[in-house]
């Protein structure tokens, strides 16, 4: 059983540590050409596809473009609508992964405090 005081300990940590859905629309609404949200919520790799995603699409398509290359050119269409799809999802589920990002939170937190495994206290 765990005790009171390292519940309250964990709801504190816990607060100080969570992730705000508004901040996370923000980030995706104004800094979508970064993926500054995804680093937000801690999954930094989706982070790097969703910079890595807009600097190849320009460049694939300008490169195109002006070499008149069709490959490259379309390359950098279909990448620019990877990442218009992309951005789409994240829009209409970030709420969802604001979600799990703080649940995975809240499970270190309390393990991490009160050194007791989340599964064996909360069963999914």
């Amino acid at each position: 059983m765990v005790s009171p005081d390292k519940l309250k300990i964990v709801e504190v940590e816990f607060l100080r540590h969570k992730k705000d859905t508004l901040t996370a629309y923000i980030f995706l609404v104004f800094f979508w050409f970064i993926g500054l949200h995804k680093f937000y919520l801690g999954r930094n790799t989706e982070g790097v596809i969703f910079l890595s995603l807009p600097v190849l699409s320009s460049v694939f398509t300008i490169f195109g473009f002006f070499m008149i290359n069709d490959f490259f050119f379309y390359s950098g269409l279909v990448l620019a609508g990877v990442f218009a799809l992309m951005f789409v999802f994240d829009l209409f589920t970030l709420w969802k992964q604001v979600e799990k990002a703080n649940e995975r939170i809240y499970r270190d937190i309390f393990e991490k405090i009160t050194g007791i495994p989340y599964s064996s206290v909360f069963p999914t």
